[in-house]
């Protein structure tokens, strides 16, 4: 008898372990994160501007104009006068621009583009970002 309650006791102690790993073993999730509803509308109407947008502007980096070779630095790979940029063509470079051509259109590079604000933006006495002074 005494036999029999010892492995009773064993089996229901087995089993009580058993359970117990279990239960502990659930991922845990992310109290921040936003829930689910949330998440799949914001991916939804990301894919609707990614499928609505324009491609990104090229990126200038540097002009290099010397006697042996002439050429950009556009998004980071070097692109010779006349070479190609994707589906563009470099048309033109000055001391501050490049020009693009595709077969749809011409598009003019700054090297440092300027930022321009609106007038009405800026509250009172606030300055335009071509008056702050930079040390």
């Amino acid at each position: 008898m005494a036999q029999r309650l010892n492995l009773l006791r064993a089996s229901a102690a087995a089993m009580a372990l058993t359970l117990s790993g279990a239960s502990t073993a659930q991922a845990l999730t992310d109290p921040t994160r936003p829930p689910l509803e949330l998440m799949r509308t914001a991916a939804v109407k990301a894919g609707a501007m990614a499928a609505d947008a324009e491609p990104p502007r090229p990126r200038l980096e540097q002009i290099l104009l010397s006697s042996a070779r002439k050429g950009a630095i556009v998004d980071g790979r070097y692109v010779p006068l006349g070479g190609l940029h994707g589906k563009a063509t470099l048309v033109n470079i000055d001391a501050t621009s490049i020009t693009l051509q595709t077969d749809q259109r011409r598009e003019v590079i700054q090297l440092y583009p300027v930022k321009r604000l609106v007038s009405g933006a800026l509250g009172a006495g606030a300055k335009s970002e071509e008056a702050v002074k930079r040390p």
